[in-house]
C-alpha cells in the first residue's frame, strides 16, 4: 500500500486499531513496531528527515543515521498521535 505521493502528502488511511495502538499514554514502541510491520507503512526518506527535523527533537546528523524503519516508526507514531487529538494529518510536509 501507499501511503504518500511525491509531494510526501499522506494519500493513505489508517485503521483505527493502528490509531489506539500508537496513540496512547505511555509507551507505544511496541505497537507502532507491529503496525509499522503490518501495514507495511514506509516513507519517503528525505522528505522525512526534512519534516522531523523541524520538530526541533533530532539532528540532521541523527536523522540520517537512522533506518528507514525507525523513520517510518517515528513518522507512524506521530501521525496516529495527531489523528487521536483530531488532526487531519497531512504527510510529511509543513
Amino acid at each position: 500500500m501507499k501511503f504518500f505521493d511525491k509531494l510526501g502528502c499522506f494519500i493513505g488511511t489508517l485503521p483505527q486499531e493502528c490509531v489506539d495502538a500508537c496513540s496512547h499514554s505511555g509507551s507505544c514502541d511496541e505497537g507502532v513496531a507491529f503496525w509499522r510491520k503490518k501495514l507495511d507503512f514506509a516513507v519517503p526518506r528525505e522528505k522525512t528527515i526534512e519534516y522531523l527535523k523541524e520538530y526541533g527533537a533530532w539532528t540532521v546528523e541523527e536523522l540520517t543515521e537512522k533506518s528507514d524503519e525507525d523513520l517510518a516508526e517515528l513518522v507512524l507514531w506521530l501521525a496516529c498521535g495527531e489523528i487521536q487529538d483530531g488532526i487531519d494529518w497531512a504527510g510529511v510536509i509543513h
